[in-house]
């Protein structure tokens, strides 16, 4: 089943508004060229179309394009921030300031604490150029499901930079760096929420990781001492996977679906170069057996844009909206690609959202109220596999983690790796820092959790991150969709290798790994119950992790987390209360409650403080440092191994986040 053949769902979900942030520095294609130390005989702009691109300008970085395209998301609808329910950062690139980019808080923390999204749940997801639609594909099942109203998907995409390390280094006309000089820079926002019209909306989402071919793009920190970031691309081989996969799952999807190109009025896809613009045409021409696709149909607004990563679709979806090559009511048939490889396709119904944009006319569609089936008790989904990998020092990577981790995981569930339907790495730190591709989308190539290139074997990787409470937020959205018929089970791990500053003296993240594979339980009776997060807003600026470069090495460079254990343990038993309250549990019948990671002086004070249920404690084992994203995994192995749980016994596993967000989910065994 590729993921995103649903069941019939009670709503669809609808673009409510479309936000953009473009910067109003302009590069063209002859100034990347000329700035090149050596420069390569490259036609570059006859191949791909690229006349110039906008680029940041000095002070102007991921966030705040993510800000800008957010606002401008807000100021075209009725819809008001303390009105979304869900908030997710979708952008490769983390740069938020000169040298250096955000490992934590998450981008979506600080984005809702600047917008005044005081009620979204928020994560960030990372899936390289598919990454804005897998934000949104997450989003519309939630809403389809009616477990959420609202949600804003928003992606500040600041890479340019990668221009100027090429720029640098690119050495003849093969040199795989030369598609860094393709970038340009943008923001985007897509406001999306209920509704039960059938005429308007995504019709369908679907997506699949082909991670066998995930060495073909990979984007990460330079080596050379001069610093910055760079792209490595095998172009050719790239496209034509690319155009290869995203057109046969268009044809799989409209197949599915009792669907004919002709019901397709106009046709985005990920917009590279004009060159695999029009071998995408031609293959698609090919497999539909006519002229389906030509120019007057597919979207191409690479002239003035490059390309700028997952602000694709969306960018073009309101330049072709603007200058009237997109019309109210056409029926859009979306082609996603990012490296990874991960495709997919979106058919999307329009309603007056062009007509809109080309008047600068706001929405005045209210927020829908809440569903009662977002306040029904949830079908629980239970953990059917565990697996942990180990605290050594030394010799670590993510990779080697995860082996460990997924395979010890899916021995203890009797299950093989082709037999997993959603792979979501929920970890922050990475060997060697790499952007992409997805860290899922490597592990599903390297370690045979993705199937053929047929509809039967397919899983869907990628990153979710939102600093420790990862781990917790992947088992959260695994559920949600598995509940919601999207996927029957989800396999969520974490791995933490954090490169960390030579020069620090405090304890850091350990490296260490974990996996949890879930399932529905037809019984009824065990699995995850219900979860809770709570964001304290006052504490937003508290701690900080970067990474940066010095002399041709990156790191990470943390402040003080004995400053985040603080307040986990002065807020923690107020949202473990919450949770108990919303789901009418009393705490008596609470047999353990799993903390997230704290140093033993910190324990014990939190045991003091709470009158109610400290004598329950059971933290999770480790002195090798903080367990971070894998604290929820090692507390119930401890449980497990210990005998500290029987069948029937329920369980509060709580998670904390610098941000600082505190969550709290309640299991029963």
């Amino acid at each position: 089943m590729d993921v995103g053949d649903r069941r019939v769902q009670p709503y669809r979900s609808v673009i409510d508004s479309i936000g953009v942030a473009l910067p109003s520095r302009t590069m063209t294609t002859e100034e990347v060229l000329d700035g090149c130390v050596r420069r390569p005989a490259v036609p570059l702009e006859p191949t791909t179309g690229i006349v110039s691109r906008r680029v940041a300008g000095a002070g102007e970085y991921s966030i705040d394009l993510a800000v800008r395209a957010a606002r401008d998301c807000f100021a075209r609808s009725a819809i008001r921030p303390d009105e979304v329910d869900l908030l997710v950062s979708a952008s490769v690139s983390r740069i938020d300031g000169p040298f250096w980019a955000t490992c934590e808080p998450a981008a979506a923390t600080r984005l809702r604490h600047v917008l005044g999204c005081t009620r979204a749940w928020t994560f960030d997801v990372a899936n390289a150029c598919a990454g804005n639609f897998t934000g949104i594909y997450l989003a519309d099942a939630l809403v389809r499901a009616g477990r959420i109203r609202t949600a804003l998907v928003v992606s500040g995409e600041y890479i340019s930079h990668l221009i100027r390390t090429a720029q640098l280094e690119i050495d003849g006309a093969s040199d795989p760096r030369i598609a860094c000089l393709t970038l340009g820079d943008a923001g985007t926002a897509v406001l999306l929420t209920r509704t039960d019209d059938e005429r308007a909306g995504f019709e369908h989402i679907s997506l699949r990781t082909i991670g066998r071919h995930h060495r073909l793009c990979v984007a990460g920190p330079t080596g050379e001492a001069h610093g910055g970031a760079i792209m490595r691309t095998e172009s050719a081989a790239l496209a034509m996977v690319g155009v290869r996969e995203t057109v046969a799952h268009a044809w799989e999807t409209l197949d599915r679906l009792g669907r004919s190109i002709s019901d397709i009025d106009r046709f985005i896809p990920h917009q590279t170069s004009r060159l695999a613009v029009r071998a995408g045409i031609r293959r698609a021409n090919k497999v539909f057996g006519g002229p389906a696709l030509h120019d007057g149909n597919v979207i191409d607004n690479l002239a003035e844009r490059g390309n700028t990563s997952t602000t694709t679709h969306l960018l073009a979806l309101y330049d072709g909206s603007l200058d009237g090559r997109i019309h109210s009511g056409q029926r859009l048939l979306f082609g996603i690609a990012g490296s990874g490889v991960s495709v997919g396709t979106a058919l999307y119904s329009l309603d007056d959202l062009p007509h809109r944009l080309a008047t600068g006319t706001a929405s005045t569609r209210p927020a829908p109220p809440a569903d009662p089936a977002s306040h029904r008790p949830i079908q629980p989904v239970r953990v059917v596999g565990l697996g942990l990998a180990g605290r050594q020092d030394g010799g670590v990577t993510t990779l080697g983690l995860l082996r460990e981790a997924t395979g010890k995981c899916l021995a203890d569930a009797g299950h093989k790796p082709s037999d997993v339907e959603l792979l979501v790495h929920a970890g922050v730190y990475v060997t060697g820092m790499i952007a992409e591709p997805a860290v899922a989308a490597i592990a599903a190539g390297e370690l045979g959790f993705d199937g053929s290139t047929t509809s039967s074997g397919n899983v869907l990787g990628f990153d979710l991150s939102n600093g420790g409470l990862g781990l917790f937020d992947a088992c959260r959205v695994a559920c949600e969709l598995i509940r919601a018929g999207e996927v029957r089970n989800a396999l969520v791990a974490a791995s933490e290798v954090e490169e960390r500053d030579p020069d620090a003296i405090r304890p850091g993240v350990a490296a260490c790994g974990s996996a949890l594979l879930l399932e529905d339980d037809p019984t009824g009776q065990s699995g995850f119950l219900g979860f809770h997060a709570r964001h304290l807003d006052g504490h937003v600026g508290e701690f900080g992790a970067q990474a940066v470069q010095r002399a041709g090495r990156s790191f990470v460079r943390a402040g003080d987390r004995g400053i985040l254990q603080d307040r986990y343990v002065e807020h923690l038993p107020t949202v473990v209360a919450e949770l108990l309250d919303a789901l009418e549990v009393e705490p008596r019948r609470i047999r353990a409650i799993v903390p997230p990671w704290l140093s033993p002086p910190a324990v014990d004070r939190l045991r003091r403080n709470w009158p109610v249920l400290g004598d329950r404690l059971v933290p999770p084992d480790g002195t090798g440092g903080d367990l971070f994203t894998s604290s929820l995994p090692f507390g119930m192995d401890k449980l497990l191994r210990t005998g500290a749980v029987g069948p029937g016994d329920l369980a509060v596993f709580a998670c904390a986040a610098s941000g600082v967000e505190i969550g709290a989910a309640l299991y029963r065994f």
